[in-house]
Formats: structure tokens, C-alpha cells, sequence
């Protein structure tokens, strides 16, 4: 199994130069099983990123699940330009939990729609499938070809949800949980997003919220977001094998991000900062480094 970072910011893109070594493109990330699924979490603007992977793979598959977190902008706007919506050839899958009653076929067909897009959702060619994350694919882990896919809802304004990965054929594991307030969550919530880290083990990847720093997270309460140390207790206590920080800021370029990276990995040596574009193996080889 693969990981490919699409994108890893929060709240807005940003084309500077500035911010080119760790990305400018909001949260988006690709899945690839062994046996050539692509699952994506998440259509933030990285998906432009994600569709570039896609499209240089020689697959003659031509489908697609899409999973979504939440629904704020910073997730969806990479939505309505995705290349696979306009070709009848391809299949796209959407699937989320349901938000304020309404279900992600409801909030896709309203979004991407006059006067918000020009083209309607319900005039692009390809095929499309909606589906509803229940109660029972929350507790029984859901197939999608080789792979395993669960999910835990976490603290965040509107609701968000982690999503965890399996795949038994190589063992890897991993879990994404951006746009988490660790900060705000009750006591329950906290206990159920650990026992979803570390149940049946920790995992091989952690891929955590940390737009704070533990010294500036008091003027974001309430935001929807955690610190990165809150990310390492986590990833510690659920015997987590690697941590990736993502949801950076619009403040933090890439200098205050190297800044940030040095912290991060002399807090604990298996944790660092996300940049986008990076392929991660899950289960990681012996010589390769986070």
C-alpha cells in the first residue's frame, strides 16, 4: 500500500514560492492497494496533484472511491474541476458520512452547480455511485477490493471523520485524521479515537492535525484543530510506528515549517512534518525514512 500527499494545508491554497517545498495545496490524499485500488480522502485543491498521479499510471482501471472528511471548503474545492467526473470511461464513488441531514450526494449535487459551477454534477459523464457511511461501517471494517476501510467521527466545528486503512495482505495499516480539535474533545471522544489508533494494533502511519504549536494554540481554540504534540502523545500512547503533522497553515511558510520540522523531530524522532507530493510506503521497508 501507498500514500501520495496531494495536499497538506489548511483553510486556503497558496502559489508562492515561499511555500514550494512543502506545498501550497489543500488536503488531499491517494491510496494505492497492491492489487491497483485508489482510494482518495479528501478533494481539497491537491487533488489536481492526485489526478497527475492517476493519470501517469498505466492501469486500464478507470475507477475511483472518494472519501470525505468533512465538507469545508478547504476539502472540497478540488471537487468540481476532477478531470474523471467529466469522462464517461470512469467511475467515481462518493461516500462520507451524513452532515446537518444531509448526505454527500445532497451537498455533491448542490456544491458543484450553477451559479457555484457552470456545469452541473448531474450533466458530467461519468458514472457515479453515493454511498453513506453508517453506524455499522463505523464498528465492522468496510471492503474496497484489498483493502479495509473504518472510520471514527472526531471533534471539529460541523463534525469531521478519521478514516483507518487496512490492508491484510501486507499488513500495513494507517489512519487520517485531519481537522480533529484535541483541545475541545470530551473525555468519550478522546477515548474513541485511541481505541481507533491502536485497535486491533497501532498502526503503521498516523496522519494527524497539527496546525498548532503548543505555544500558539490558545488564540485557535475552537478552530478545529490540534497542536502537534497532542499528535506525538497520541501516536505514543496508541503505539503509532510514524507520524506525519499535516494542515498547515497559510502562516507557515516553508522556513517556519523547517522550524516546525526541527521541533517536531526533536519532540520524537518518528514524527515530522507532511510535505506535499511525497509517496510513503505502509508498511515502511527497513531503509526508508519518514
Amino acid at each position: 500500500m501507498k500514500l501520495f500527499l496531494g495536499g497538506v494545508r489548511g483553510g486556503s491554497p497558496i502559489a508562492d514560492p515561499a511555500y514550494a517545498r512543502y506545498g501550497g495545496d489543500t488536503s488531499s490524499f491517494l491510496i494505492e492497494g497492491e492489487a491497483g485500488e485508489r482510494l482518495i480522502i479528501d478533494a481539497g485543491t491537491g487533488l489536481r496533484l492526485v489526478y497527475d498521479r492517476l493519470k501517469a499510471q498505466d492501469s486500464a482501471l478507470r475507477s475511483v472511491l472518494m472519501l470525505f472528511s468533512h465538507f469545508h471548503l478547504d476539502h472540497v474545492s478540488g471537487l468540481p474541476a476532477f478531470p474523471p467526473l467529466y469522462d464517461e470511461e470512469w467511475t467515481v464513488e462518493l461516500a462520507a458520512r451524513v452532515f446537518d441531514d444531509l448526505s454527500v450526494e445532497d451537498i455533491a449535487y448542490s456544491f458543484v452547480h450553477p451559479p457555484i459551477w457552470p456545469l452541473p454534477l448531474s450533466e458530467m459523464k461519468a458514472g457515479k455511485i453515493f454511498r453513506i457511511l453508517d453506524a455499522e461501517s463505523m464498528e465492522q471494517a468496510g471492503e474496497f477490493g484489498g483493502l479495509r476501510i473504518r472510520w471514527c467521527p472526531v471533534h471539529h466545528p460541523g463534525g469531521s471523520t478519521a478514516f483507518r486503512i487496512e490492508e491484510p495482505a501486507t499488513g500495513g495499516s494507517l489512519v487520517i485524521a485531519t481537522d480533529i480539535e484535541w483541545g475541545e474533545s470530551s473525555d468519550e471522544e478522546k477515548a474513541l479515537f485511541e481505541r481507533f489508533c491502536g485497535t486491533p494494533t497501532g498502526t503503521d502511519l498516523l496522519v494527524f492535525d497539527g496546525k498548532c504549536g503548543p505555544d500558539d494554540y490558545e488564540p485557535y481554540r475552537g478552530w478545529g484543530h490540534s497542536t502537534w504534540l497532542e499528535g506525538i502523545e497520541i501516536a505514543q500512547r496508541c503505539d503509532v510506528k510514524k507520524l506525519l503533522i499535516t494542515h498547515h497553515g497559510t502562516d507557515m511558510n516553508d522556513e517556519a515549517c523547517d522550524v516546525r520540522d526541527a521541533q517536531i523531530r526533536e519532540a520524537w524522532g518518528e514524527a515530522r512534518l507532511a510535505k506535499q507530493g511525497e509517496v510513503i510506503e505502509i508498511p515502511s521497508s527497513p531503509e526508508q525514512q519518514i
